[in-house]
């Protein structure tokens, strides 16, 4: 007993400040940052535990708000109006305006998990969910509408490169196309060797890549009837695929920020060395990318003028 209170009585007292001031910065580092988007006005990024934050001045300061919400915000977009929507995991989305400082969430009437979202020309947002489904709002971004393909895939990704047109890929390799802003969708070949698409970028709808586990990056220039794999400095799975200009960039488990030059992919010299991952990236001008990912990690990174896109 004697020995226990000499012990107690030597132990210094408990100093928070150190706590204190972390708790004070915008980024903490123990954030898990799962998507981002520009409106060319701000940038918000997403993470865990209704993370959200913003910059006003292309990442150089950031702005942090919790919204009401323990669950993970995994996937956020913008529209051409400068409103953002972002998604969670217990399937709700998160709708504000351009300014990104006030968000009104909406359960969606669905059972199934939403894995992306984005935004078409006409104003509306669109989720893509499991069991090859996709949610979409009207023109006000309310009233949303499902539809499924009623098939047991998850749809990863949706991109729309006009009013008409979009991609959407899936689990198994599937890749489903729209010429009629959504109305209908059909499906084109699959990629081969039930392929999943971690992430998806198409220059047109002949050209495009799809990338996943193991660092693969497949590529195709006839609408998906055929898919080359291209050569990769990196077995890391990548999780984004971001276009700058003519180049195209991609993002990935532990630090992974590769470069297409030619029909290989080439590391970034200047990317941050991280155990963590990169999720995404935003582009900034031609010179800059504004890489985020794990642990707070949001960093620019200095592009080069080399290596577009073939």
């Amino acid at each position: 007993m004697l020995l226990a209170l000499l012990i107690s009585g030597c132990e210094a007292p408990l100093d928070l400040t150190l706590v204190e001031r972390e708790i004070q910065k915008p980024i903490y580092r123990f954030d898990q940052l799962k998507a981002a988007a520009s409106n060319h006005r701000r940038i918000i990024a997403v993470g865990d535990y209704g993370t959200v934050l913003t910059s006003l001045d292309k990442g150089e300061t950031w702005q942090r708000t919790q919204l009401p919400t323990n669950s993970s915000l995994v996937a956020v977009a913008s529209c051409e109006d400068g409103s953002f929507a972002a998604i969670d995991t217990v399937r709700k989305v998160w709708i504000s305006d351009a300014n990104g400082s006030e968000w009104q969430a909406t359960q969606l009437e669905t059972l199934e998990s939403p894995m992306a979202v984005t935004c078409d020309p006409r104003g509306r947002f669109w989720i893509t969910a499991s069991f090859s489904t996709l949610i979409h709002s009207d023109e006000t971004q309310a009233n949303w509408q499902e539809i499924s393909q009623q098939e047991d895939m998850q749809f990863t990704s949706i991109q729309w490169l006009d009013r008409d047109n979009g991609v959407v890929t899936g689990e198994f390799g599937s890749l489903y196309f729209t010429h009629d802003g959504g109305e209908s969708w059909e499906r084109g070949n699959d990629i081969p060797n039930e392929f999943y698409p971690m992430a998806a970028w198409f220059r047109s709808l002949d050209e495009g890549w799809v990338a996943g586990l193991s660092g693969t990056i497949l590529h195709t220039k006839d609408r998906g009837e055929t898919w080359h794999r291209q050569a990769s400095v990196s077995k890391a799975p990548i999780y984004n695929l971001i276009p700058q200009g003519d180049r195209l960039y991609a993002t990935g488990d532990n630090g992974t920020l590769l470069q297409l030059q030619g029909d290989r992919w080439q590391r970034v010299p200047d990317a941050p060395r991280l155990f963590s991952y990169l999720i995404t990236a935003i582009p900034q001008g031609d010179e800059r990318l504004l890489v985020m990912g794990g642990r707070g990690t949001i960093s620019p990174i200095a592009t080069p003028a080399e290596g577009a896109v073939q």
